[in-house]
């Protein structure tokens, strides 16, 4: 009979404490500007909006609302959290990753699973500590570093061409000329490759090495229990109780698997550089940066850096390849003019291939559709932010309340949740126009752009590298490594659209899936002709 009473008593004492939270929550609500903001209809009696978000084509709702009810709209958080302010004005952004980017932190959602996924790197990292670690490992990125990288990155490119054409080869048959492929399992092969090589010296054999495989293998499986419902029910679950993330739950448990196996990776590379005596202190490279950073002592630090390169520096490079390649697969005469421009030219690189310089300012076709690319698919396609202390946002563009009041700044409160949908910055048709969601690479070959001030202050007027201190610190790399392969394979092979319809999620990053297939997981399937 006590332990009956005394269950009863916990799980009245736990009820009580909730709804004095949730009071608590509303009443601090209630003195922002929140409440005066537009805001979608319909919306889940316990997911709110967030499923609504989570079940479309990735940032298409935010997108449509945004359209509909200005650039800063409310959105209904799921499990009785407070109100989401969604916004996607430049001045917002601005204000939040520019001028006071360590008075916003990621959400309680996204940090932790940052943490178990990659571990305490620069991706996690916040305030003073994210400020010393890009300082120290800015060198790593710069124009001449990335030129520095050339040979690796050729020849990593080169194993991935040859690799293709000899399965392409292998598989054809007398009754089809195409051989249809999911890209998502190539092109990654190439990415990997580059940041082992020119990151920590480690070859990684175009992705057929165990270490590969089961970093792929491991990958796939994180994603895909972060897709959907599921994933959002975990997601939702963190923000409310952010203690589970060291309970048994598979879409949390799956992203510490990752990172066990990349730190044991990690560890052997660092093991093999102390053995070879070389002084890592006169280092230029990545891991004799990151050494410097985490001292003799932090291992633990070391090993997460190194694992956060590992993922981040590939995955997110090989998606926008692989979006590109879907692209100009639908848009045939797109890719014949990037073939086109591709072959006519005479460069004066290795082979007559376009030299590093030449790939930065000779090649406009390939720079507007690798744009028009980043543009539409950006990789990291969603972010969050939480206020660390109370703040007026200004707007560059006024909304309309539902009372009709016209709101150039939005108040908030210290812990209210932001969400900056980047996919849907950068396709949003008041800014964009009514083509903003089509593949038009000439609308940066025409000047057909949006007026400046109506732009993010990201790279190229896109949002998908972010902007301010928390700007991707590799994108200079990325670009190169796209440029190099995306050439590769356009001279070498003719891609062709299967006519499925493919959507996109976010899960960690952009993730596509075929329509009616989503069992089978992640995937680009294209068809391939090998070219003469």
């Amino acid at each position: 009979m006590t332990e009956y009473l005394s269950s009863q008593s916990a799980v009245a004492a736990s009820a009580a404490i909730f709804a004095y939270s949730v009071a608590k929550r509303k009443i601090s609500y209630y003195q922002t500007d929140l409440p005066k903001l537009p805001k979608p209809s319909g919306g889940h009696w316990f997911y709110g909006h967030e499923q609504d978000a989570v079940n479309t084509d990735c940032g298409e709702w935010f997108r449509c609302n945004a359209d509909e009810l200005g650039l800063t709209y409310a959105m209904n958080a799921g499990f009785f959290n407070p109100d989401i302010l969604v916004t996607l004005d430049p001045a917002a952004l601005t204000h939040i990753l520019s001028k006071n980017v360590y008075d916003y932190v990621k959400s309680p959602v996204i940090r932790p699973l940052i943490e178990r996924l990659l571990g305490r790197g620069i991706v996690w990292a916040e305030g003073e500590e994210h400020r010393r670690q890009r300082s120290v490992l800015a060198s790593v990125f710069t124009a001449e570093a990335v030129r520095s990288s050339d040979e690796e990155i050729r020849s990593a490119t080169d194993k991935l061409t040859a690799s293709l054409q000899s399965h392409v080869h292998h598989s054809l048959t007398s009754v089809n000329s195409t051989v249809r492929v999911n890209i998502l399992e190539w092109t990654s092969k190439a990415t990997l490759d580059i940041i082992g090589s020119i990151g920590f010296g480690y070859d990684f054999q175009c992705g057929e090495t165990p270490e590969a495989q089961a970093i792929f293998s491991s990958w796939k499986k994180t994603v895909e229990l972060g897709l959907g419902t599921p994933g959002l029910i975990a997601q939702m679950t963190l923000k409310t109780f952010p203690f589970i993330t060291s309970l048994p739950v598979g879409a949390i448990q799956a992203q510490g698997e990752i990172k066990t196996l990349v730190k044991n990776l990690a560890m052997m590379i660092v093991n093999e550089r102390k053995k070879s005596g070389i002084d890592f202190k006169n280092g230029k490279d990545l891991l004799s940066r990151l050494m410097i950073l985490c001292g003799e002592e932090d291992m633990d630090q070391l090993l997460d850096h190194i694992a956060t390169f590992v993922m981040v520096g590939h995955e997110t490079t090989s998606e926008t390849v692989n979006f590109a390649l879907l692209e100009l697969a639908r848009n045939p005469d797109i890719q014949t003019q990037l073939r086109q421009e591709l072959q006519s030219f005479q460069g004066t690189g290795p082979g007559g291939e376009p030299s590093f310089e030449e790939y930065q300012s000779k090649m406009p076709m390939l720079d507007a559709v690798i744009k028009e690319t980043l543009r539409l698919y950006a990789p990291a396609s969603h972010t969050e932010r939480t206020a660390l202390k109370d703040d007026v946002i200004p707007l560059r563009f006024p909304v309309t309340g539902p009372s009709g009041e016209k709101i150039t700044s939005v108040k908030i409160k210290a812990g209210q949740s932001i969400a900056i949908p980047s996919i849907a910055v950068n396709r949003v048709h008041c800014i964009w126009g009514p083509d903003g969601n089509k593949f038009k690479p000439q609308r940066w070959l025409n000047a057909e752009l949006p007026p400046a001030a109506s732009l993010t202050q990201g790279w190229g007027g896109v949002f998908s590298f972010l902007e301010g201190p928390r700007m991707c610190i590799g994108f200079r790399l990325a670009l190169y490594e796209i440029k190099v392969i995306l050439s590769a394979l356009i001279k070498r092979f003719e891609f062709r659209d299967t006519g499925v319809e493919i959507i996109s999620q976010f899960s960690s990053t952009l993730q596509p899936r075929v329509v009616g297939q989503e069992h089978l997981g992640i995937q680009i399937p294209l068809d391939i002709k090998l070219l003469d």
